[in-house]
């Protein structure tokens, strides 16, 4: 039952997770080849002086794309669900509804967190081909809350689709966009330095949010 699950889950979604990486991967070829066009016409020791002194950030053209790449794909794999209320015959099934649930979620979540290491890593690794050791772990804090943000972006909108009341999604729509706006509140490198028990947090509070949707929705809260 939980292979024809995972199964229904990977048909709903595979072609937005296709899009998703092809999208990843050339906006970080883009910022690459970027780098690598300035660093020829300026010459390294500049580009070097505007990250080091000037505290600049090279590869901020992947900010939004995680945040993007969450939302995609949680209106992709939960907006058919709530279409018709298909969530209910789900929910029918010979499982208990929060492993349904968790299922769904966990796919969603385990999919979403691969692609988002296989493109950190490669983003720092190529950070680190063209500069220190130092920078890349700045670049790595950088980057970190960006990459936070998609997972809560992913849980928030399914914390939003399962609510079985449209009065309840409108502020859970708002709380969510808050939570996440925080992440965002600074570009500055190396910013959310001692802020990592609070991206663990929030990552866990949208967890909790999404089991009281499923709550309201078992007891078929309007």
């Amino acid at each position: 039952m939980i292979k024809s699950l995972l199964y229904k889950e990977w048909i709903k979604t595979r072609w937005f997770l296709l899009a998703i990486a092809i999208a990843g991967a050339i906006i970080e070829i883009y910022m690459f080849l970027r780098v690598g066009r300035s660093i020829r016409l300026v010459g390294a020791e500049h580009i070097w002086d505007v990250v080091v002194n000037r505290d600049q950030f090279l590869f901020y053209h992947i900010k939004y794309f995680p945040l993007a790449a969450g939302i995609v794909l949680g209106l992709s794999q939960f907006i058919p669900e709530v279409i018709d209320k298909r969530i209910k015959l789900t929910f029918h099934l010979p499982l208990p509804e929060k492993t349904i649930t968790s299922v769904m979620t966990g796919y969603g979540f385990t999919v979403l967190l691969a692609l988002f290491l296989i493109q950190y890593v490669s983003l720092l690794a190529g950070i680190r081909s063209l500069f220190a050791f130092e920078i890349t772990v700045t670049a790595a804090l950088t980057l970190l809350p960006w990459f936070v943000a998609g997972i809560c972006a992913y849980l928030a909108c399914v914390f939003v689709c399962v609510e079985p009341s449209w009065r309840m999604r409108i502020p859970n729509f708002l709380i969510g966009v808050a939570i996440i706006r925080t992440l965002f509140i600074s570009g500055f490198p190396g910013a959310y330095i001692k802020m990592s028990l609070f991206m663990i947090a929030i990552t866990v509070m949208f967890t909790l949010f999404l089991w009281l949707s499923v709550y309201r929705l078992k007891i078929g809260r309007q």
